[in-house]
C-alpha cells in the first residue's frame, strides 16, 4: 500500500510503501536501471540515498523505500511517479 503525504520540509510529497515486510532497495541498481531508461541521475550515495530527475520532478529514493518528490502538490501525480520508481527498482506495489 501507498501513503502520499505533504512534505513540507522537503516542499513536496513523501510517498511511503507499508508493506508487511520490510524492504531494502538497492540506490545504485536503482540507479542504473534510471541511466539505462533515460532519467538524469543527479546524486548516488551507495546505501544511503539516489537523487534524480524523474518526469520534471527532483526525487529522493532512500534505501527504506521512502521517496520524496519536490516541488509537487498533486498527492495521486506523486503515487503514479512512485509506482514507477518502485517498479524500476523490482518492487511489487499492490493496492
Amino acid at each position: 500500500m501507498l501513503v502520499a503525504k505533504p512534505c513540507t520540509s522537503m516542499g513536496g510529497v513523501l510517498v511511503q510503501l507499508y508493506l508487511w515486510k520490510e524492504i531494502k532497495l538497492d540506490v545504485s541498481k536503482l540507479a542504473n536501471e534510471m541511466k539505462a531508461k533515460g532519467y538524469k541521475v543527479k546524486t548516488l550515495i551507495p546505501g544511503i540515498m539516489l537523487v534524480a530527475e524523474f518526469e520534471g520532478y527532483e526525487v529522493s529514493v532512500y534505501p527504506s523505500g521512502k521517496i520524496i518528490i519536490k516541488e509537487l502538490r498533486d498527492e495521486k501525480k506523486a503515487e503514479e511517479i512512485a509506482r514507477k520508481i518502485y517498479e524500476m527498482a523490482g518492487v511489487s506495489v499492490e493496492d
